[in-house]
């Protein structure tokens, strides 16, 4: 009994730690008399992609399997895998939002419809691009007020989605890091008091959605210490 109790909690822990929903790993045998669910209207945004559909209660049908590839995955695939990201367990549902995916990328999806245990062959196979970046940060201009300050200024980002900023700073052509973060669309200044003489430091300006989303860089502004 305690060996079982064991097991048990180390599942809970594993989907707990992971996210997964318990109906989303159950598995499914196929049966090809349920009907399919090939009608699907698709709207994508940044970062998500959203579904509706016509629910299928009058055919018997008491859920929904989803399934997705990874981002840009299905055109050059051999294997063309699909992996069931959702499992709906309400007959009467007709939405879902795909959350957390990548901008500008292609997803492949198919649907299946479940009844006791088993589920329909795949749908139609539905392609879906996700928006691209949001427009770049303009107006950025950098000027150095003193031997250890540079003072950078931008023009704040017209769509209101916008929720902050990323300040990212690249010394002497080194890669690019993170200095700072703005969390404020309105909040178009900062100051960085780390500058020495003598070194080269660029700078450029993302914008962050609320959604996670991001923008193109900004145009990068070059200064050379002195």
């Amino acid at each position: 009994m305690k060996k079982l109790t064991l097991i048990l909690s180390i599942v809970i822990s594993i989907i707990l730690l992971t996210g997964c929903n318990p109906e989303t790993m159950m598995s499914y045998k196929l049966n090809d008399k349920l009907p399919r669910l090939t009608d699907v209207k698709v709207v994508a945004d940044n970062t998500a992609v959203g579904f509706e559909w016509q629910p299928l209660y009058k055919k018997g049908i008491e859920g929904i399997n989803i399934y997705r590839t990874e981002p840009n995955a299905y055109t050059n695939s051999t294997t063309k895998q699909l992996t069931k990201i959702a499992t709906i367990n309400n007959p009467f549902a007709s939405h879902y939002v795909d959350r957390g995916l990548k901008q500008n990328s292609i997803y492949t999806y198919t649907f299946t419809t479940i009844k006791g245990g088993y589920e329909s062959a795949h749908g139609k196979i539905i392609e879906v691009k996700t928006l691209p970046p949001l427009p770049k940060v303009t107006f950025f201009q950098g000027i150095q007020k003193s031997k250890h300050i540079i003072k950078l200024i931008w023009r704040p980002h017209p769509d209101k989605r916008v929720k902050m900023y990323k300040v990212e700073r690249s010394l002497n052509g080194a890669k690019w890091t993170w200095v700072q973060t703005l969390d404020n669309r309105l909040m178009v200044e900062y100051i960085d008091i780390y500058v020495n003489p003598g070194n080269k430091y660029q700078y450029r300006v993302i914008a962050v959605g609320f959604d996670g989303s991001y923008s193109f860089p900004s145009d990068i502004v070059t200064i050379n210490a002195r």
